[in-house]
């Protein structure tokens, strides 16, 4: 079957599905297409979220941002299908695109096939363990500005995907509740970003991104305020988890981010140095894991879910 015959019937079988389960929103990756305006002749475009990684491509689709509900634009590395709509669902419960109790319809596939090749349908609702409960919906929102959460989750991807300097990078960014989690830590070394003004190392400047991304290879973790305002690196986080045992298989790091944010009304982000998966924390628990994108330079097919 020839790759547009199958967008086609990928399409309507994605549209059918959005009705029949009476989705609020379809996340469609148009990256996986050589046409990129293909969805415009679906009679459901109003609830379609278009989700791009490419800068060119963003910018055509606000062309067409009103005949949509939202384009969605992710950081620039490579992710599985899997990965593709897990980020997606969390950068849009982060900008208020879709909510937690959402039912949502996925359809992904990968640049380097050309074709939709992928259907899903979730109910967040039912994700119970993933999203109902995840420390990014509305009660950490309330404190922490999604754009804040989106730059930090951005960078520890890029680093997850590229390392630093030829080295895998293993690192911990701790947002929100700033005062509380430097009661219960302590420096390793002395304070980088000490005695800059706050505007020069707020993360939401990209011209920001590269220092961070330098500093990740200290020990210690990153503690960032609500709105983005970095205030201390390789900083010792001494919390511990009430219980012990309740997350098996990780090491010291993670057990650091899950005690942090058991005792805090912090949120943690984690990067695995072994692995390169992505973990997200709140209130003592794993509330979200990233699989480790493909590097940007690595040139084979991606072909499992």
């Amino acid at each position: 079957m020839q790759g547009h015959e199958l967008n086609r019937r990928m399409l309507e079988s994605a549209s059918a599905a959005l009705r029949d389960t009476r989705a609020e929103a379809l996340l469609l990756f148009v990256d996986a297409l050589e046409e990129k305006t293909f969805w415009r002749r679906s009679r459901a475009k109003k609830k379609f979220i278009l989700v791009t990684q490419d800068a060119e491509t963003a910018a055509v689709l606000e062309c067409f941002k009103k005949e949509v509900k939202a384009v969605l634009k992710l950081p620039v590395v490579r992710l599985t299908r899997v990965g593709q709509v897990k980020l997606s669902l969390i950068m849009g419960v982060t900008e208020g695109l879709i909510k937690s109790s959402d039912k949502v319809v996925c359809v992904a596939g990968l640049p380097v096939h050309g074709v939709l090749d992928t259907l899903m349908i979730i109910d967040l609702e039912r994700e119970a363990e993933v999203f109902s409960a995840m420390g990014i919906s509305m009660d950490l929102l309330k404190k922490v500005k999604p754009e804040v959460l989106e730059a930090v989750l951005n960078i520890a991807i890029e680093l997850s995907s590229e390392g630093r300097e030829g080295r895998t990078v293993g690192t911990t960014f701790v947002i929100g509740d700033n005062d509380r989690v430097m009661e219960l830590s302590r420096p390793l070394i002395m304070n980088p970003f000490k005695g800059y003004p706050e505007e020069a190392r707020n993360i939401l400047d990209e011209a920001v991104h590269e220092t961070i991304k330098e500093y990740s290879l200290l020990d210690g973790a990153f503690v960032i305020r609500e709105d983005g305002v970095v205030m201390a690196a390789g900083i010792h986080l001494d919390a511990a988890l009430k219980e012990e045992g309740l997350l098996p298989g990780l090491g010291c790091r993670h057990m650091a981010a899950a005690g942090i944010t058991d005792v805090t009304g912090a949120a943690a982000i984690t990067i695995s140095g072994s692995t390169g998966i992505v973990r997200i924390f709140r209130k003592g628990k794993v509330l979200l894991e990233l699989e480790k994108p493909l590097a940007k330079h690595v040139n084979r097919t991606e072909t499992a879910l």
